[in-house]
Parts: structure tokens; sequence; C-alpha cells
């Protein structure tokens, strides 16, 4: 589903131009190729990854996650987002071109776990399936669902941050490719989905990653030119709302 997760980015990119106009919204070289970058190694990822059909039970889920390796992956996220919220919190970054990119970042490591909703969905799913409710006398079904809300609802903290300081483009493409690697990083470590996978796959697979985090880079380069100004928003505090659409009212009619 990489593919699909890029979609928004295009789609940003192509109208920020007339939806945005307001921010002063200009696709420059380096959003254009930041887009590319992330957009081919979305489809790289994608084409890569080995399909699977397993079925999940609760015992397996609770095997995985509670693996050495997902541990520490799980730990290392945490540790960033406290240590990019401290870091947010500082002065010193408020008007650094490492702002935006850590907003933007630390929004898609927390909604980029999706490992969290595909175990609720699957001990859902074998419940409709089997009719047996077993696995909803333990825990796990509960903190996956908990997790799978609390991660999108944190991010959202940082998002909202971010879109309030800098311009879309260059805030939904930092997001974007920040939450397709996560989401292909714990998709590795945590669930194991490319497990015994031929060697090109494997090379293919972080090769297509390794274009994702170069389109980060790529849009960062342009981090002052998608800063939003204070004028920005005087201008659009300033307009009369009442009157404009008064205006508009009587211009239709």
């Amino acid at each position: 589903i990489a593919p699909l997760a890029c979609l928004d980015v295009i789609l940003n990119a192509l109208t920020a131009h007339w939806t945005l106009r307001w921010e002063g919204e200009v696709l420059t070289k380096a959003h254009g190729f930041g887009v590319v970058f992330i957009t081919l190694g979305a489809i790289g990822t994608s084409l890569a990854a080995v399909a699977s059909d397993r079925e999940w039970s609760v015992y397996d889920l609770e095997h995985q996650l509670l693996r050495p390796a997902s541990i520490i992956f799980v730990a290392c996220e945490v540790v960033v987002a406290v240590t990019a919220l401290v870091m947010l919190r500082c002065k010193s970054f408020f008007h650094s071109i490492l702002r935006g990119l850590l907003l933007g970042v630390t929004a898609g490591i927390l909604m980029g776990n999706v490992f969290f909703a595909k175990g609720t969905l699957a001990i859902l799913s074998a419940t409709i399936e089997t009719g047996e409710a077993e696995a909803w006398k333990r825990p796990t079904p509960y903190l996956l669902g908990l997790f799978a809300v609390a991660g999108p609802v944190c991010g959202q903290f940082f998002m909202k941050k971010g879109l309030a300081e800098f311009k879309g483009v260059y805030m939904v493409t930092i997001f974007q490719g920040s939450h397709i690697t996560i989401a292909c990083l714990s998709g590795w470590i945590v669930m194991g989905e490319m497990v015994g996978a031929v060697w090109w796959r494997i090379a293919i697979y972080w090769f297509a990653v390794a274009l994702i985090i170069c389109g980060l880079l790529t849009i960062n380069t342009a981090a002052d030119d998608s800063t939003l100004r204070v004028s920005t928003y005087a201008a659009v505090a300033n307009i009369d709302w009442q009157k404009a659409a008064t205006t508009g009212a009587a211009s239709v009619a």
C-alpha cells in the first residue's frame, strides 16, 4: 500500500499553488526532486516487499511484539519522540531549519506504526471468522487498540504545529516520507515481513527506503523558503470575512 500512501504527496504538490495560494506556495526544484524520490521509493518498497497471507493469533502477536528487536525498536521511537518534544521547546530551535524536519519526522514516526492497527484488525478478523472470543480475555487486543489510536493522536500535535509554521508542500512531504519509512522499518523489524526473502528483493527494498530518505533531505533544503512568515498570518487575520462572505453572496445573486 506504499504507493497509495504517497498519492497525497503528489496531489498536494500539484494543487498547492491554487489551494494554498494564501501561503505564497511555490513548487521549487527541491520540492519536485523530493516528491519524485519519495514516490519512487514508496513504489520500490511495495514492489520488493514479500506478500504474506499469514493469519496472526493473539499468541503469535505477543511472541512477535515481545521479541528484543521489537522492544528496542519501539523504545527508540519513544526516545526520539520525547527528545523531539524537548528540543522543540528550546528557543534555539525556533528559527532552525531542523525544526520543520523534526516536526514532520516525529509526526511520521508516531503515525507510522501500523503494526498496532494490523494486530488489532488481525485479532478482530479471527474472532469474527471463528466466533471465539478467547483472545479478548487477554490485555493484548486492548493495548494494541490503545496504541493504534494514541500514535496518530499524538502525531497530530506535531503535524498541527508544523503546518502552522511551514508551508503545506514541505510539511506533507516530510511527514509522508517519514510515515512510509517507519511503516517499512516496523514491518521489517517488528512483524518480520521480509523474513525468507531473496537477496535481490532485500537489496531493492533498502535502496527504495534510501530513496525516501534522500527525498526527505532534498525537501529539507527548501526549509528556509517554506517557513510561513508573520506577514502571512497578519494578511489572513486582517481579512474581513463577514464582508467577504456578503460580497461573494451578492455577486452570486
